[in-house]
């Protein structure tokens, strides 16, 4: 097996991802919790995020392995930055469980374009799920 599994996920990067959905949704709650506590923004997430997107966005097509290793620690660091103590003693839960449920359906998606391996989102995208939303059942 080559890292990563495909050279560009999905033949185009520019396609819907449910990586790029989610990384993005995830800038939501963590920009709105910004300037709550002086010196407590969440600074790690947001680099997490942006350098996520980048990496799977535009890093991928051209430096496949670059790209996907970018995008796999990104992942990672978007769904453990919460978890920081500056994040989980000052701000909502509900807010901090959001940033983790959107990293694990990012990392869904970049573990399946990175390593190959079956992901529950796509599992149900493949085996009905596209039907459902195109109409074609």
């Amino acid at each position: 097996m080559s890292f990563p599994y495909h050279a560009v996920p999905d033949g185009s990067t520019a396609l819907p991802h449910h990586y790029t959905l989610a990384v993005l949704l995830s800038l939501v709650p963590i920009l709105t919790v910004w300037d709550w506590y002086p010196r407590r923004d969440p600074w790690l997430a947001l680099l997490a995020a942006l350098v996520g997107l980048f990496s799977f966005v535009a890093v991928w097509p051209r430096y496949p392995s670059v790209g996907a290793t970018l995008a796999l620690a990104a992942c990672a660091l978007l769904l453990l930055a919460p978890l920081r103590p500056t994040w989980w003693e000052h701000w909502p839960r509900g807010r901090q469980t959001i940033v983790v449920v959107l990293a694990l359906v990012a990392a869904d998606d970049v573990l399946q374009h990175a390593f190959g391996i079956v992901t529950p989102i796509d599992w149900a995208w493949k085996h009905g799920g596209r039907a459902a939303v195109t109409g074609t059942l």
